[in-house]
């Protein structure tokens, strides 16, 4: 039995949210062509301070992904001028200006050997010659950079078309990561790494071209101006022409992201597998390594400690197999295995090492810990007694009280005991004799007993004795 209710339910929901989102989801009223043409075009030539701008942030970007510093790399990033050239081919495309593409792929390709070029000199002369973590994310681009290049895109030319400007553009730069690819190709160039090269410049072609297809689609949308007529079948041939050429850069990053899914899953599976089945009573997994040789992942499990039955050791080698087909397990353990033996023998000079090491910082924290001990008694066999203050001045009315330190003489490997006596100014008309300062001075080495003990006094001026 039908139910009319439901159906006119939902259109009345339908017809009171239909104008609100209409009105929400509008951005055609708020463009502003004219001013974004002009902008656009202002941002694409590549000469004099932006060119040095791009050279500057580039060294910065490389620096950044030399040392594997993010805060860095995303610095160089928000200075990088390499927004214009691609939003302008986009332009061009999107409002049939040949002559702006023209110009924006010209000063695209100088900005890009120019990059790779500064960034293959610092790389040369750098003393940080292994790649980081920072520049290896940069080889394997993936279908995710694919979304992110397109939808950084969209957010950007959105932003520019506005009437009321803003700064999104910077973050689309952080987000698309147009530099990182750029300076990641000029490390393989400058180390000979063709891998590294190939693989982040096809990154920075898909940001670049997903970039620029946002920027062409928008502008359609929007309906800005055309500089030219072109005949609709002829722009029917090109749209063709360019969704071949789109989907055959795009495809490969989709393959890469679904072989990468692939292992990330299969290596989870492993670790849990070893993690849960690779155990021995006094026997310490002490290194387990995935390499993928001919797509099929190897396990390289090595083990310190009581030896495991080679029947074991089948067993889980078996026990992989099945639970992760084509996996195959290495196990390292003993000196017999004549391959494992290198890795073994690395391995217990890493434990012996680290061993004496310990050992020696141990030795080192006792060391200090004695010496600290032994400075800690002598601060406190050198401090004033509470009552000294009264007790010195009982022993002369002259006398106003006493102060205390350490001094350090050449040639002598102890620091010995000082002691300081104020004396009342001579004006208070307080008699002191030599005799007085003989006698207080006495006093002190018994009170403090320490015979060694330095004595000086102040305001005390008088012939024969220190002042």
């Amino acid at each position: 039995m039908e139910t009319p209710t439901s159906p006119s339910a939902w259109s009345r929901i339908v017809e009171i949210l239909r104008p609100q989102l209409i009105e929400r989801l509008q951005i055609r009223d708020l463009a502003d062509p004219s001013a974004t043409i002009e902008g656009i075009k202002k941002d694409i030539e590549f000469r004099g301070f932006n060119l040095w701008i791009l050279v500057f942030s580039i060294v910065i970007a490389s620096i950044g992904l030399n040392v594997d510093s993010t805060a860095v790399v995303i610095g160089a990033m928000l200075i990088s001028p390499l927004m214009g050239p691609i939003m302008g081919f986009g332009l061009g495309v999107g409002i049939n200006d040949a002559a702006t593409v023209r110009k924006s792929l010209t000063n695209l390709g100088v900005a890009a050997g120019i990059a790779v070029l500064s960034s293959a000199i610092y790389f040369l002369i750098s003393p940080i010659d292994e790649a980081g973590s920072e520049l290896f994310a940069r080889t394997n681009p993936t279908f995710l950079d694919v979304l992110v290049a397109l939808f950084g895109g969209l957010t950007g030319i959105l932003a520019g078309s506005r009437k009321e400007k803003n700064n999104v553009i910077p973050g689309v730069a952080i987000a698309t990561a147009l530099m990182p690819p750029l300076c990641t190709a000029g490390f393989g160039l400058a180390n000979g790494e063709w891998e590294y090269f190939f693989g982040a410049f096809y990154l920075f072609l898909i940001n670049a071209i997903l970039i620029a297809t946002a920027t062409t689609l928008v502008v359609r949308y929007l309906n800005f101006p055309q500089a030219t007529y072109v005949d609709p079948v002829r722009e029917r041939k090109y749209k063709r022409y360019f969704a071949v050429a789109l989907l055959a850069l795009v495809v490969p990053s989709g393959w890469i992201f679904y072989k990468t899914v692939s292992e990330t899953v299969v290596t989870s599976r492993i670790d849990g597998y070893v993690a849960e089945h690779a155990k021995f009573p006094g026997t310490e997994v002490v290194k387990s390594e995935i390499l993928w040789e001919s797509g099929a992942p190897h396990v390289h499990l090595v083990l310190l400690g009581e030896f495991v039955p080679e029947s074991l050791v089948e067993q889980w080698s078996d026990g992989l197999a099945e639970a992760v087909p084509e996996a195959v397990m290495h196990v390292v353990q003993n000196t017999k295995d004549a391959t494992g033996l290198a890795e073994m023998t690395r391995l217990i000079n890493l434990y012996s090492e680290g061993r004496a090491a310990l050992v020696q910082r141990d030795e080192e924290i006792r060391t200090l810990r004695t010496e600290l001990g032994a400075a800690n008694e002598q601060l406190t066999s050198l401090q004033l007694p509470p009552s000294l203050g009264a007790e010195i001045q009982l022993q002369h009315p002259a006398v106003m009280g006493a102060r205390m330190g350490l001094i350090q003489t050449t040639g002598v490997a102890e620091p010995m005991p000082w002691i300081e006596v104020i004396w009342a100014p001579e004006e208070d008309s307080l008699p002191r004799t030599p005799v007085d300062v003989e006698r207080v001075e006495a006093w002190l080495r018994v009170r403090l007993g320490n015979p060694a003990t330095e004595i000086t006094h102040q305001g005390l001026q008088m012939e024969g004795t220190a002042g």
